[in-house]
């Protein structure tokens, strides 16, 4: 289970294959004992993927130099990918503003929202 984390967390799984906790995953909140919601965080500019700034995190997930961006949706992540720990930290701000992109988005699995 993933209920030990908050809201803005960043966190990765334990299976990190292509259709697994591959990315690091904004955690959202439950869904129930087999999903939850996250986000995706990328370095892609691609596919209308929004861009992060530096005031946006708490904590960075690492010292890349590259631009971080999120996907512009609220995804369904699946618990059998943890265990998971704690990568990182969005501000207040950083959660506020993936808030303000992602609402009215309907939480698709990633192979429902790339299909």
């Amino acid at each position: 289970m993933t209920n030990q984390f908050t809201e803005g967390d960043i966190i990765q799984g334990m299976l990190r294959g292509r259709d697994e906790s591959y990315h690091p995953i904004i955690y959202f909140g439950e869904i129930d004992s087999d999903y939850f919601h996250g986000g995706m965080i990328t370095h892609s500019n691609q596919h209308g993927n929004v861009r992060l700034n530096d005031n946006h995190f708490n904590q960075k997930i690492n010292n890349d130099p590259r631009p971080s961006y999120f996907v512009n949706n609220k995804l369904i992540k699946k618990q059998e990918w943890g265990p998971f720990h704690k990568i990182g930290e969005l501000s207040e701000e950083g959660i506020q503003f993936i808030n303000l992109n992602i609402n009215g988005t309907t939480p698709q699995t990633w192979e429902d929202y790339t299909n």
